[in-house]
């Protein structure tokens, strides 16, 4: 019989590929489903729980649950409306990127995040991992990553409009497992990706904001997202495929340096 965590924890108020999240007065529960691996459920406590001590905006962690053999975490209760809906908007998308990218550039400039995972060795071991890449272009990647800056921001590496809530007074960033110090040009390359599987001239328009908003060129940008996109392969829903191979090709409209 399986367990009735609407029961449990309350309503459902989110739903992903590897949770679901349920809330009950102040506090959430984001459940993982079977099978998700226990390593990554302490890791992203662990980054919760240390991001509190900088005041980061994200929700305070409480307990990491074992339920009916899953793993969860109870957190607070997330206030406001999650920032992909703005974005559906057309006669408001465009601010709201705006105000995306100087959040992500605000969060890029705190310190002390030195006991993050480094990204540039978390990209060089996806690579080296990832079966499908061949071992031409593997190498090919591995070489430029080599090239890269090791960098010391925190990079959120999942940054973008479904991972920001707003309740018109303060925002919150939520889903934090991917957390890692590294050069914000590759955290850049990140959300870009992800802007991309929206929409082209979205993921263009987020580009070039954020190289105006932080003075970084798009060509620094560039150079991590061949790299950060090689890891996606094989990673993504099929669907998807073809956007992070055009990614890995190198097929960029913007050409700013």
């Amino acid at each position: 019989m399986s367990p009735d965590f609407e029961e449990m924890f309350g309503e459902i108020v989110g739903r992903g590929s590897q949770a679901t999240v349920y809330a009950q007065g102040e506090y959430a529960v984001k459940m993982y489903r079977d099978g998700y691996p226990k390593r990554n459920v302490f890791s992203e406590a662990y980054i919760m729980a240390n991001l509190e001590q900088v005041h980061f905006p994200g929700p305070k962690i409480y307990e990491i649950l074992h339920v009916c053999g899953r793993y969860g975490l109870r957190m607070d209760r997330v206030k406001g409306e999650i920032m992909s809906e703005e974005l559906r908007d057309p006669a408001r998308c465009k601010a709201t990127l705006d105000v995306l990218v100087d959040l992500q550039c605000r969060l890029q400039k705190y310190d002390n995040v030195g006991w993050l995972p480094n990204l540039k060795q978390r990209l060089h071991d996806d690579l080296e991992r990832n079966d499908r890449l061949s071992a031409a272009s593997k190498k090919h990647l591995l070489g430029i990553l080599g090239e890269l800056s090791d960098g010391h921001a925190f990079c959120h590496c999942d940054f973008h409009s479904g991972n920001v809530f707003f309740d018109g007074a303060a925002y919150t960033v939520i889903d934090l497992l991917q957390a890692c110090r590294g050069d914000p040009a590759a955290d850049a390359a990140c959300s870009y990706t992800a802007y991309n599987f929206i929409d082209r001239e979205l993921a263009e328009y987020y580009l070039n904001r954020y190289c105006d908003r932080s003075g970084i060129s798009g060509k620094s940008i560039r150079q991590w997202l061949t790299v950060y996109a090689g890891t996606l392969l094989g990673q993504v829903p099929e669907q998807l495929t073809p956007i992070v191979e055009r990614l890995v090709a190198g097929d960029f409209r913007d050409e700013r340096d």
